[in-house]
């Protein structure tokens, strides 16, 4: 399994994270966007895979507020960026474009969201053939779409293979959604995102590190059990440097 860590598009922490030895970095889809192409040819060329990039967009996909035009815009540039980099998975989790508005039913919710997807996502993901792991987040985070299982439920519904599941440690261990999920929901799970989810006064979820009250085995040996080719670290940083060499120490046993 390759080991990565979220950098966004901060090329002093993909040199660094190169440094330490990682397998690869995920950037942030909004900053890839938004990023000049002098940045993006400055990635292209950094010496480590730019692998996936999460926040997948921050337009509203469901509600009143939905317009397809900027919707379509913005997908194509981003998708048109990614595959120049070379990326193989977005991942979407963008709790504020699905929020489910108080005066929508679940039902509605949920069928606005897999017609964002089979009518923007998967054309652009079968032209770039990139894929999209949806990200089941905590309740504090998204007041739908919190389980595994329903993550699979929405890839499922959209009937494209290029739609998938990413399961995340710190939502899963505080929506207590069981790590047997892992290896149950195996066939749609392509990427994971890991991190201490017990977190500190500083950050609600930090880096790895030897002697952390969470055992990293709880959640990546089902993570490869599942057989998901990729994890990143996804967490609040106080030492980029710092916390990413302790974190790799703790995580390069997986790989």
């Amino acid at each position: 399994m390759k080991i990565g860590v979220c950098v966004g598009t901060d090329m002093e922490k993909i040199r660094i994270a190169k440094e330490i030895g990682y397998d690869y970095v995920e950037s942030n889809c909004g900053d890839l966007v938004k990023a000049s192409d002098e940045k993006i040819e400055e990635m292209k060329n950094a010496g480590i895979p730019v692998l996936t990039a999460n926040c997948f967009i921050g337009l509203r996909i469901v509600g009143p507020e939905r317009d397809d035009e900027k919707i379509s815009e913005y997908l194509a540039k981003l998708f048109e960026r990614a595959s120049y980099l070379g990326l193989e998975y977005l991942v979407f989790g963008s709790s504020g474009a699905r929020k489910k508005p108080d005066d929508m039913s679940l039902e509605e919710v949920k069928a606005q969201t897999v017609d964002f997807l089979k009518k923007h996502v998967v054309p652009n993901c079968e032209k770039y053939n990139i894929k999209i792991a949806i990200e089941p987040l905590r309740k504090q985070e998204c007041n739908w779409l919190n389980t595994i299982e329903n993550g699979v439920e929405i890839a499922e519904m959209t009937g494209s293979p290029y739609i998938n599941v990413l399961c995340d440690v710190k939502h899963m261990y505080e929506g207590n959604d069981s790590f047997e999920n892992i290896t149950r929901f195996a066939d749609k799970l392509i990427h994971a995102h890991t991190s201490n989810p017990i977190g500190n006064e500083e950050h609600n979820r930090t880096y790895p590190a030897s002697g952390d009250e969470f055992n990293q085995d709880d959640f990546i040996i089902p993570v490869k059990e599942a057989g998901i080719a990729s994890c990143s670290i996804e967490a609040g940083v106080t030492d980029f440097e710092a916390d990413a060499g302790k974190a790799y120490e703790v995580l390069k046993k997986y790989r």
